[in-house]
């Protein structure tokens, strides 16, 4: 059961924005962060199910990696783990996904 993890194009602004966050501090606060999330991401390869769904929203499932939400959905037919957004677990999180669905993603 080996799925492909995509992330969308919000995802990976998400991302982008967390490393500008982080490049404040050490150089290998940024390194650690994206070594350690590449690892938490991969486990959704091999076990896309293992992360609950959201009780919002149960279109997505919700991984937590340190001080960040990480939403994504499972498409069986595709074997792809869509991550749609990475949120900082204190950003009013329904307002957010209620507009990622809003707009067809």
């Amino acid at each position: 059961m080996n799925y492909r993890v995509a992330f969308m194009e919000e995802a990976e602004k998400d991302l982008d924005g967390i490393e500008e966050y982080l490049s404040q501090f050490y150089e290998s606060t940024v390194r650690n962060f994206f070594s350690e999330l590449k690892q938490k991401v991969a486990v959704l390869e091999a076990m896309p199910y293992i992360y609950p769904a959201y009780e919002q929203d149960t279109f997505f499932r919700r991984m937590v990696f340190r001080d960040y939400l990480i939403f994504y959905n499972v498409d069986d037919k595709r074997k792809i783990v869509v991550v749609h957004r990475i949120f900082h677990s204190a950003r009013d999180i329904s307002r957010h996904l209620l507009s990622q669905r809003s707009h067809g993603n």
